[in-house]
């Protein structure tokens, strides 16, 4: 299958671009940024320039790759951007989504959204979101993106419309979450570090995602998909999960704070609970995104196993070499 990729220089990129070329889909990169143009390395396709704001740069990638399924990954991301530049953002995340999904059906493609567990507003009394409960955005971002989610429903029959949730994926170059967050406050030595635990959600593992979405994708089972790893927390939580598993817990102090503590630096508003249950998945016998808790763990291994103490019945007073201070 013949599959064109927008935004595919991001973090879930570089997880999704190597799944489908493993799966021998003939596979077309584009992004705006292309500082690194390989990233998944150098026998991989090499990512060509596409600024999904511009209609007629969309039509001419459409007609040069003349896709079977394009996977819209293109997005500005930045609650904070989109709240202080809200027509960029609706360009961006909604605009430039009815170009694509305009130009797919033009050229009869199937198209692959990527939208957020940001659509809704937190308030549910289970705190469990399905595909089935109703969105209510509380931000710029999540509105920008709920309404590509109307426009690809409206332009096209063959769609997936996936919502992710709190994104953990890159490795060292393109994971830039809070994930990376803690990982460079324990680098730069610090040993107390500030988690918000008033905010719940469920981390979604990008390369799970990526196992996940080539199922999908092969079952053409179109629909609207949450598509985040089990289970719930919060980001106190996580950073928790992450000094356990680095071996740094009885090293680093770990406080819980409220979402007022950083307030001045994420001063948009966050729904209470971002927690999805991927119940489109599961009552179809394709769910294979594991506990966070798991995934977590294999990426730090996987992605920054330097970090993570040998020997753990070492004396404390050997940890500022092992956080690179």
């Amino acid at each position: 299958m013949k599959v064109l990729v927008t935004g595919g220089a991001g973090m879930l990129g570089r997880s999704l671009v190597p799944a489908l070329v493993g799966a021998d889909h003939d596979v077309t990169v584009t992004d705006i940024d292309l500082s690194a143009p390989t990233p998944w390395g150098p026998s991989g396709p090499v990512i060509t320039e596409l600024d999904v704001r511009e209609r007629s740069s969309i039509a001419d990638a459409f007609a040069d790759v003349r896709p079977d399924l394009v996977v819209h990954l293109a997005a500005g991301t930045s609650l904070e951007f989109a709240d202080a530049n809200e027509d960029a953002t609706y360009l961006t995340n909604t605009i430039a989504t009815k170009y694509v999904a305009l130009a797919a059906r033009k050229h009869d493609a199937a198209m692959v959204y990527i939208s957020t567990a940001g659509v809704f507003d937190g308030t549910k009394p289970s705190e469990v979101y399905n595909e089935y409960d109703q969105p209510n955005p509380l931000n710029v971002y999540g509105r920008t993106k709920y309404l590509g989610e109307l426009m690809v429903k409206e332009f096209l029959e063959r769609h997936y419309i996936i919502r992710a949730g709190w994104m953990v994926g890159g490795g060292r170059s393109k994971d830039h979450k809070f994930v990376a967050q803690i990982l460079q406050q324990i680098r730069d030595g610090k040993t107390t570090l500030y988690a918000v635990g008033d905010k719940l959600g469920t981390p979604t593992y990008t390369p799970d995602f990526a196992r996940t979405f080539l199922g999908l994708i092969d079952s053409e089972l179109y629909g609207l998909y949450h598509m985040a790893c089990g289970g719930r927390g919060s980001r106190f939580d996580v950073a928790a999960r992450i000094l356990d598993v680095l071996g740094m817990s009885d090293q680093i102090e770990l406080v819980e704070v409220t979402s007022d503590h950083f307030a001045e630096e994420f001063p948009s508003v966050r729904p209470y609970s971002e927690i999805m249950r991927n119940m489109n998945l599961e009552l179809q016998g394709m769910n294979h995104m594991r506990p966070w808790e798991v995934a977590i763990e294999e990426y730090l291994h996987n992605e920054f196993s330097d970090l993570i103490v040998k020997d753990r019945s070492a004396p404390t007073d050997a940890s500022p070499s092992l956080m690179g201070a």
